[in-house]
């Protein structure tokens, strides 16, 4: 996982590779200009990426991707883009006018705002396999899946 300063990566693909997903595009049908006309706001990339990519369902069966960001939080300056089965969310602090460089923020089940200097699926490669990370799973499973809920029920 280690990155050098000015490495271009990929996110996304190493997502891919690190839940061994196959599967073809998930979401090829997803109106972008309408939800974010929608939400009021362009959404960062990577995310719609990952959206696209996954589908509707769950990394490790834990962290459910949303589809669309809720807006629960919007007037604390949040988008929420998942949640864990713990009551986590997993947001974007929406400040500023470029959704790329949002960083990710978890609102711990108690309330508690946890910044996190990086975006979307950097923050989801991390904690699937970095044992250190303050939210990882790497503790919890050895290797890594996506299960879409459209087709396990």
């Amino acid at each position: 996982m280690a990155v050098a300063p000015d490495e271009d990566v990929d996110w996304v693909e190493r997502l891919i590779r690190i839940t061994g997903w196959t599967q073809p595009v998930r979401r090829p049908d997803v109106d972008w200009a309408e939800v974010e006309s929608r939400l009021g706001t362009a959404l960062p990339s990577d995310y719609k990426r990952m959206a696209e990519t996954f589908g509707e369902g769950a990394f490790d069966g834990y962290l459910d991707l949303n589809q669309e960001p809720w807006t629960s939080l919007r007037e604390d300056g949040l988008l929420i883009w998942a949640g864990t089965e713990h009551e986590d969310l997993y947001c974007w602090r929406t400040d500023g006018d470029d959704p790329d460089r949002w960083p990710v923020v978890v609102r711990s089940f108690d309330g508690e705002d946890v910044p996190v200097d990086c975006q979307t699926a950097e923050f989801v490669c991390r904690i699937l396999i970095d044992p250190h990370h303050p939210f990882t799973m790497a503790r919890y499973f050895d290797t890594h899946w996506f299960m879409n809920y459209r087709e396990h029920g």
